[in-house]
């Protein structure tokens, strides 16, 4: 039997097994990333970005004090926050309203007035006085809000993201020292997933509720460091949130995937046989036709991705984009390669399989390379 029968039947009966490997190697990376994702989702520890937490007033006492002047008793006002609604409007507002009230005690000093000023509202004034009554000894007052918060939001893992919104509070009293505390008394025992201070009808949309907190931060005011005016630790009300993977799942992630696939149906048809050619359409032409075009739905899907998250910076789903840029110019360059004749043995070996075998495994590579660089797991 001739050599040359012999080599193109071995070749073929490896042919199953080059397959079975590069699709294992694809689906490890796939599993991988997918854990990845999974991993990401349920490690997000209840914190807020900013200020130390609290969730009893020891650890207030603790916070406050050594920001407070030692040589007089700086009254305290008990704030308590509950949100009745939550929605992102763009990627750096969220429209908020809820409640907001503050215990009184007895002896209570008269000249400062009792309030809260909301600084990152569009109104920092927009708290209007529904109702009070009394509570054992104290007074308690409640105001109602309903306001625009802009907050600069961080979308680097997006779709993965987790998110802090807070509402940021200072008494609105400026010139007598008060500080605001949280008001633990009208809550159960605190704990971050009891996701005490959110109303329970409230409605997320995309997201998820992961935890809410209170915390003290210190502002260091230049104009609050004149005589006559004062200043305390800032309040926050803290409520993380994790987006919801279906969404942007189905909108941005599934089309990638089809993208890839028919890009990987295209090598099918660029062929090696001449005979073949006119059946399959495999001309230069057709080629730049199916790499600019592909190019173009690629850029459209990016471009409305950094548009809903407004980032200034790159975020993860655009490696997705990323890797369909560099696989359509591998695969059209690969056309050009066949037609041009240049590294023929090579390209042209079994009918351009070495580009089939490796075109999964180098997109899955890629992406989870991506997400262990951007993720972290």
């Amino acid at each position: 039997m001739p050599i040359r029968d012999v080599i193109p039947r071995r070749a073929h009966k490896w042919q199953p097994l080059l397959w079975l490997g590069a699709f294992g190697v694809s689906l490890l990376f796939a599993f991988g990333t997918v854990y990845s994702w999974t991993h990401a989702g349920s490690s997000h520890a209840p914190i807020a970005e900013i200020g130390t937490t609290v969730s009893n007033y020891a650890e207030v006492e603790k916070a406050v004090t050594p920001h407070l002047p030692q040589d007089r008793v700086v009254p305290r006002l008990s704030t308590g926050v509950l949100l009745n609604s939550l929605q992102f409007i763009n990627a750096h507002n969220v429209k908020a309203t809820g409640h907001i009230w503050q215990h009184i005690p007895p002896g209570f000093p008269a000249e400062i007035q009792p309030g809260v000023l909301l600084l990152e509202a569009e109104d920092p004034h927009c708290l209007k006085k529904v109702f009070e009554y009394p509570l054992g000894e104290n007074r308690v007052l409640v105001w109602s809000f309903s306001t625009v918060i802009r907050q600069q939001f961080h979308y680097e893992d997006y779709p993965l993201d987790h998110q802090d919104i807070w509402l940021r509070m200072r008494p609105v009293d400026m010139t007598h020292l008060v500080q605001l505390v949280p008001a633990f008394d009208s809550f159960p025992p605190w704990r971050g997933h009891a996701l005490n201070g959110l109303d329970p009808g409230l409605v997320f949309g995309d997201w998820r509720p992961d935890y809410t907190v209170f915390s003290l931060n210190r502002q260091d005011y230049s104009m609050l460091d004149h005589p006559g005016l004062a200043n305390t630790d800032e309040l926050y009300f803290n409520v993380g949130v994790s987006r919801g993977l279906l969404g942007p799942l189905i909108g941005r992630i599934v089309p990638v995937m089809l993208l890839a696939v028919l890009m990987f149906l295209s090598l099918f048809v660029i062929t090696t046989d001449p005979d073949r050619r006119p059946i399959s359409g495999f001309t230069a032409f057709a080629i730049i036709t199916f790499s600019v075009s592909t190019v173009l739905v690629v850029a459209v899907n990016d471009n409305a991705a950094r548009q809903e998250i407004g980032s200034a910076g790159i975020a993860y789903i655009e490696y997705w984009y990323f890797t369909l840029y560099v696989m359509t110019l591998l695969v059209a360059l690969n056309a050009t390669v066949l037609l041009s004749g240049a590294f023929g043995k090579l390209i042209a070996w079994r009918d351009n399989l070495l580009p089939k075998l490796l075109f999964w495994p180098l997109f899955t590579g890629i992406m989870f390379a991506a997400t262990i660089g951007y993720l972290g797991v």
